[in-house]
């Protein structure tokens, strides 16, 4: 039996030795050495170990058949004299066999392991690689206590060695490819492998049918730098412009020094513009920060060429080229700043960032203004209830409507400060109107703007206060799709509002999935008909079986229906013939601004 247990550890290092010597994948050498390990010690499992960069923690690199549970548990494990037989192996630099986890004290830290895997014995061997210094450990754990016998320690001992093996090939691998592939000087990917990384990117895309974006990133005035201070200086300011790039990336990014002071950046994966913008815009803004270098500062700014797949182009060397030609654009249009290679992409680009200028200002200069909407009854009279709406007063493009800027309001963080605007102007308003003898009922603002909704109620209530308004002339619309899900703390909080006697409506009723036994549940006063529906209704198409739906829905519930954008008279009299209750859009009145409302309230 001893015979052939020994033949048959000979020829598994024979069968792990042979698959080293031919090149065979790391990590499957590591996995077939410890499955083969385990068929040799019945009722048991094997791992290897390995230090992070840091040689602070071990962490798992091969655990074949180990759950992924116990691996996550096991990850970080720090060397000392009680935390499992892996780290005693590693701290001692020697071998470890527990043959009861529960009673050993090696085990004392991590008795809870042991105990919710039925880790029972666990035999250790520390990793060492071809100088002799310990790199990891290779483990077998039994589901059973027991002694190991003399096979058991030959077999553990010489799996540490074949590991240690695999382990020290891997290493010199990893290091041939990194001289290959890797830029000496930044410690970035060189022009090699970004060239190998791009194609095979651009193959991604085209069968997955998504975007990339190259980005061609040359530093501007490097030259005077080096001939100035000498190319030590340089080769710093190249080491720390590197560092600030890498920054700017995402995770899922590759940044590589192309050459001299050029930098190139893939970014896989692009639904928007506005990411690549956002992306080029961080790299102007670290590289034009001074490099203090040796006690001496210099300062460069860059300039960044942008091509995309497949707008541009679909193959590797057009989408380099054309993102080099709009880098020279760049340069030429005054250095330190980016530029697309298709030059209407770049005029949209630079509107939308002069808009988004603009926009921080705007609230300071007094260039937002509210207009109101009326609502009005079936029969045509008004409901005195009046919808808040946004407006722009650009300084040269005159008066700009929400879908005007909105977006970018977005982008550019503002939608709470903006809403708090219009919440704070609108209730202001309301009082001053209830305070001239107007007969007013409410004033609707549409909430959906804000991000922080689980803080609406002490956002409103605080506005209210400002204003000396009381609660029921006011009325919040949000959107019926951020009401499904997980909305508990938002139904709470207009729950409480509504206690306070504001009034709530269900804006965008119809497209966002509530159910009607969700609706029941809803603090909500009136549905507002998605505006769609309304807009379906034309003189080839004016089915209105959906809105028979939505009206028998509210009905059902005692709520009643308010039909927004209406235009045409058709559009009227079939929602009036369909029961909705109340109406809004051009047919009846624009948005109004302040004057015109009061000469409308003076008129009524």
């Amino acid at each position: 039996m001893m015979e052939n247990r020994e033949d048959r550890l000979l020829l598994l290092q024979k069968k792990i030795l042979e698959s080293v010597a031919l090149g065979g994948d790391f990590q499957e050498t590591l996995d077939e050495l410890c499955v083969a390990s385990e068929l040799l010690v019945p009722d048991s499992v094997c791992s290897v170990m390995v230090f992070d960069e840091s040689r602070q923690y071990l962490d798992v690199i091969s655990a074949p058949n180990v759950p992924d549970v116990i691996i996550d548990r096991l990850n970080g494990t720090v060397p000392g004299d009680s935390t499992g037989s892996c780290a005693v192996a590693v701290s001692h630099n020697a071998p470890v066999y527990v043959s009861n986890t529960f009673e050993d004290g090696r085990w004392s830290d991590s008795r809870g392991l042991a105990r919710d895997f039925s880790i029972l014995a666990c035999w250790s061997h520390p990793v060492r690689n071809t100088t002799g210094e310990v790199v990891g450990s290779f483990a077998i754990s039994s589901f059973e206590v027991r002694e190991p016998t003399y096979f058991q320690k030959q077999l553990l001992t010489e799996s540490a060695n074949i590991a240690g093996i695999i382990l020290e090939r891997h290493k010199r691998e990893m290091d041939l490819w990194g001289k290959a592939h890797q830029d000496k000087l930044t410690g970035l990917c060189n022009r090699l492998m970004f060239d190998m990384t791009l194609d095979h990117a651009i193959a991604n895309a085209k069968r997955q049918q998504a975007q990339l974006a190259v980005l061609f990133i040359d530093l501007d005035n490097f030259k005077v730098i080096n001939d100035a201070h000498g190319h030590k200086v340089g080769d710093a300011v190249l080491q720390e412009i590197a560092q600030r790039l890498s920054r700017c990336q995402r995770g899922s990014d590759t940044l590589a020094r192309y050459g001299g002071d050029e930098f190139t950046l893939l970014l896989e994966n692009i639904n928007e513009l506005n990411s690549v913008t956002q992306v080029a815009q961080r790299i102007l803004d670290e590289c034009v920060i001074p490099v203090v270098t040796d006690g001496r500062s210099s300062t460069v700014s860059a300039s960044v060429g942008i091509s995309l797949f497949p707008n541009d182009a679909l193959e590797l060397r057009e989408l380099l080229s054309f993102a080099d030609r709009a880098m020279y654009k760049a340069k030429s249009k005054g250095r330190n700043g980016y530029y697309f290679y298709e030059e209407g992409l770049t005029r949209v680009v630079e509107a939308k960032k002069r808009l988004g200028i603009e926009l921080r200002s705007a609230l300071d200069k007094d260039e937002f203004v509210l207009f109101y909407q009326p609502l009005f009854k079936t029969d045509g009279s008004m409901l005195h209830t009046f919808e808040a709406l946004i407006r722009w007063r650009h300084p040269t493009r005159g008066l700009l409507t929400a879908s005007d800027f909105l977006p970018m309001v977005e982008e550019e963080g503002l939608m709470d400060e903006l809403g708090v605007w219009i919440l704070h102007t609108a209730c202001a308003q309301a009082k001053a109107w209830l305070d001239a003898g107007f007969l007013l009922n409410k004033v609707a603002i549409n909430i959906s703007l804000f991000s922080g909704l689980n803080d609406i109620y002490d956002i409103v209530g605080r506005a209210l206060k400002e204003a000396k308004l009381s609660a029921v002339h006011l009325e919040l619309d949000i959107a019926e799709c951020l009401l499904v899900g997980d909305s508990a703390e938002l139904v709470n909080q207009l729950e409480k509002l509504r206690a306070l006697g504001v009034g709530v409506a269900l804006d965008n009723f119809g497209a966002g999935g509530v159910s009607l036994s969700l609706l029941n549940h809803l603090p909500v006063d009136v549905l507002k008909m998605d505006r769609d529906f309304v807009g379906n209704l034309t003189a080839g198409n004016d089915d209105p079986r959906l809105i028979k739906v939505i009206v028998a829905m509210a009905s059902s519930l005692g709520l009643p229906v308010l039909a927004k954008k209406i235009e045409t008279d058709l559009q009227r009299d079939v929602l009036i013939r369909e029961g909705c209750d109340f109406l809004q859009g051009y047919l009846f009145s624009a948005p109004l601004a302040v004057s015109d409302i009061e000469n409308l309230l003076q008129r009524r």
